[in-house]
């Protein structure tokens, strides 16, 4: 199934290729629900300038680090095709993180009404609600956020954290079993993870990072769209989702709580530890494109943390957030949108690099607006 596109309703149930705008007009009117999964494709490696993408951990600085500020405009548009009426919509919005604050949001509309949903704990959707939309007629809701992001690091070791971890019951409950196309319980996953901690120290730590040396070096780089994780270690192939998705079944199969991260084009993982205060920590763990464990050394935009979601008036499991729409009547042809700017840290200073924009297949484009863009994450 193409990655980025399911249509459903009474006389359509499969996936189809990507509809360009012209063949909207071939969509029944019988059609009621449409999704766009955002690729997350990145296996690239990145340079680092060690600036704006670290090429090491910084010697002595703990926390988290270097804040940049950025605007984020996040939209959906409906022109309508037909008569439509009861028409609801989401798409990803930034999540509230240490990482990531959100300063301030502001809401744009024009012919609906919109707001921001918790979806789960770290998914949130900007939501668009509408009664009608006659052929011809156009409404749209964007948010307008401001954001702070920062880089992280612990500098975090294994003896920090007691080999026997005492988890909350709601970490447990949500982070160790089967998600969409994450197999924890698979036999391959479980396999797989005796095999490799046969003769490895029963530290969670140690074994995390057995799990993330073995990702990186026997799953080969292949863009496209998402399999699954048994798919992933049948074929020893995948890109930065499978990537992470076998990191996270291995830590699960062993008892380590783990989940997706999803930022634009991207994604890794984190897993969850328990130290010796009793302090909980989701600690980074970058099987594609950044060399890093432990810490994160790129401003990235976080758009998820998780990969089990259950989408209000959807009753399904998710393992990410799409862009959705859901109408009766004719169809409208959905616009999801969305550009990231970097602002200065004072006036007349450098903003840095980072500037994207969504396009409508859902990839997130940078614009080259800064000479220094070249050591971005593609």
């Amino acid at each position: 199934m193409n990655r980025r596109m399911f249509i459903s309703g009474a006389c359509l149930s499969a996936a189809g290729a990507w509809l360009g705008r012209a063949a909207w007009d071939s969509v029944p009117a019988a059609a009621s629900e449409i999704s766009f999964l955002p690729p997350a494709a990145t296996v690239i490696p990145v340079v680092g300038d060690g600036k704006w993408t670290w090429t090491a951990p910084p010697r002595e600085a703990r926390g988290y680090l270097e804040p940049r500020r950025y605007t984020l405009s996040v939209g959906i548009e409906l022109q309508g095709l037909g008569e439509s009426a009861d028409m609801i919509s989401m798409t990803p919005v930034p999540i509230e993180c240490p990482e990531q604050q959100i300063e301030k949001v502001e809401f744009e509309t024009d012919g609906c009404s919109a707001r921001i949903v918790p979806i789960a704990p770290g998914s949130n959707v900007l939501e668009l609600t509408a009664p009608t939309l006659s052929a011809g007629g156009l409404i749209k809701a964007t948010a307008h956020f401001t954001l702070l992001l920062s880089k992280q690091y612990f500098a975090y070791t294994a003896d920090q954290f007691p080999a026997q971890q005492m988890l909350p019951t709601d970490v447990r409950r949500n982070y160790l079993q089967d998600s969409p196309g994450i197999q924890t319980s698979s036999k391959p996953v479980r396999d797989l993870a005796a095999e490799l901690t046969r003769d490895v120290d029963n530290h969670p730590w140690v074994r995390a990072e057995k799990f993330w040396q073995w990702v990186r070096r026997n799953i080969q780089p292949l863009t496209g769209p998402y399999t699954s994780v048994t798919t992933a270690l049948d074929t020893r192939r995948g890109d930065c989702e499978e990537m992470a998705g076998v990191f996270i079944a291995l830590c699960r199969a062993v008892g380590i709580p783990a989940r997706l991260v999803w930022v634009p084009n991207h994604a890794w993982a984190e897993f969850y530890l328990v130290d010796r205060d009793k302090q909980g920590h989701w600690i980074p763990a970058h099987t594609a494109c950044y060399p890093w464990f432990g810490y994160t050394g790129a401003h990235e935009l976080v758009l998820q943390k998780g990969d089990r979601l259950v989408a209000p008036v959807r009753l399904k499991h998710l393992r990410l957030m799409d862009d959705w729409l859901r109408a009766t009547g004719r169809l409208p042809r959905p616009r999801f949108f969305a550009e990231l700017t970097s602002v200065a840290n004072e006036p007349g200073g450098d903003a840095g690099p980072g500037a994207r924009r969504k396009t409508e297949r859902g990839e997130w484009k940078p614009l080259g607006l800064h000479p220094d863009e070249k050591y971005q994450r593609p």
